[in-house]
This record gives structure tokens, C-alpha cells and sequence, in this order.
């Protein structure tokens, strides 16, 4: 029997691809017009900036970090607009926090819930079942994307890369979802949209399982193989509402 439900965030509660890209040309825009570097070559400095955090992180940190799993600061715009800034030799204040406000302020201003979700949501508080969040992000923007999606009454739990350390789907991330949730691994349900990280992180470190697969991500495909896979197993789920037809 479920007692947790545990949802992923962007592109599970809200769909994070629409937004990022009219977002991040915003931020490339002001970059233009405060520096006179071109948009295209901002865009292509802080494309790197990913893999570049990543690279910066201590090696003691980075011993630990397996194949695969990413460590919390890469998500971190903060330090990915800092590192785009430096590689181009450009002036860090006020910039850095500037070009963050401009590009989270245009997703958190035009996010949507996804369909049936507040619903489900009210649904499962009212069977008595917890509800969590384990998202690879940075734990300040999802606490203001949970409260700008009016979702904030029914999550219990929240946990983000910044409190975990390592990312989905690393079995550390999900063993400290598991001790929030305050239940047994088979008693938990975690929802997400990508097949590999949340659902795979997930069943892997013992807690049941849903892919989210309403609206296909290109970061997010998988081969036809694992899509069927995943449709024989009854995993993937297109509606929300399906997850109600999960709890056991």
C-alpha cells in the first residue's frame, strides 16, 4: 500500500521546456545590450557552463561522483551566469544577479500546473497520503516555483540536489527521499518525467516507480525498446489521474 507520493518538479508539475527557451534568449538579449557581446555568443559561453561548475568542484567531491550522476552546483544559474562572465572577462556585479532574475522571473511568471495535478494532489491529502518532492535543482528557485504553482498546501517534503549533494539518479538522493518520507521503500511512489533518472533512480533504490511521459523532452527520449518496455510494465503515464490507479 503507497503512504508517499513523491513527484519530480520541472517538466512533471509544470512544463520547464516551453519556458526555458524564450528565458534563456531574454537573458542572452541583456547580456547583448549590457556588454556588446553577441546573444549567440553569450548563449554558447553559458552552454558550457554545465559541464564547466561541474569541472570546478573540489576533487574530493568529484571522487565520489559516479558515472553518470551530477553533483548539486550545476544547476545552480547563479554559478553558471558567474562562470559564463569570467570566460568572457565581463564584470560580475550587479550582472550575475541580474541575468538570474531575468531569466527565472519569465518562468515563474508564465508556468503552468500541469493538467489534473492540484487535483490528484487534493485527492491523495484527502486519502491520507503524503505527498514530496525530489527534484535535481537548487533548493531556493523550486521552493518559489512550488509557491507560484499554488501547490505549496499539499507537499510535506521537498528534497533538491543542494540538500542531497549528488543528483537523481544516484541511490544516495533517493535514500534520503525515502528516510523524509518516513516509510518503507515499497510504500513510496515516485513520479517523474524522466525514465532513466526518476523512474530508474527510483525502482533501483526500491521505491515504486511512474514515468510522467505527457509531453516528450528531447533531453528525456529514450529508445522505442525501453518506451515499450515501459508501457508492458504499466510505468508510463500520460494523465496524471493515472497515478490514483497506482496506489495499491
Amino acid at each position: 500500500m503507497i503512504k508517499c507520493v513523491i513527484y519530480d518538479l520541472d517538466d512533471t508539475l509544470y512544463d520547464f521546456k516551453v519556458l526555458n527557451e524564450p528565458a534563456f534568449a531574454k537573458m542572452c538579449e541583456e547580456a547583448e545590450k549590457r556588454f556588446g557581446i553577441s546573444a549567440e555568443k553569450f548563449g554558447e559561453v553559458f552552454a558550457s557552463a554545465y559541464r564547466g561548475v561541474g569541472d570546478r568542484m573540489p576533487e574530493e567531491i568529484l571522487e565520489l561522483e559516479p558515472a553518470g550522476v551530477d553533483v548539486a552546483p550545476v544547476h545552480s544559474r547563479t554559478l553558471r551566469i558567474n562562470y559564463t562572465l569570467e570566460k568572457l572577462g565581463l564584470p560580475l556585479f550587479p550582472h550575475v544577479l541580474d541575468l538570474y532574475d531575468i531569466y527565472w522571473d519569465y518562468i515563474l511568471e508564465h508556468m503552468q500546473k500541469e493538467p489534473y495535478i492540484e487535483e490528484v494532489m487534493q485527492e491523495l491529502k484527502g486519502r491520507g497520503i503524503r505527498i514530496g518532492i525530489g527534484t535535481n535543482m537548487t533548493a531556493h528557485i523550486q521552493y518559489h516555483k512550488v509557491n507560484g504553482l499554488g501547490l505549496g498546501p499539499y507537499i510535506d517534503f521537498m528534497m533538491t540536489s543542494d540538500e542531497s549533494i549528488f543528483d537523481k539518479p544516484d541511490e544516495r538522493f533517493f535514500r534520503m527521499v525515502i528516510k523524509k518520507a518516513g516509510c518503507a521503500p515499497e510504500e513510496c511512489l515516485f513520479v517523474g518525467d524522466n525514465y532513466i533518472y526518476d523512474y530508474g533512480g527510483a525502482t533501483r533504490s526500491g521505491l515504486n516507480g511512474l514515468w510522467y511521459n505527457r509531453l516528450e523532452k528531447p533531453w528525456n527520449r529514450v529508445s522505442e525498446e525501453l518506451k515499450q518496455e515501459a508501457i508492458s510494465k504499466n510505468v508510463m503515464i500520460t494523465d496524471h489521474r493515472q497515478v490514483l490507479e497506482h496506489l495499491g
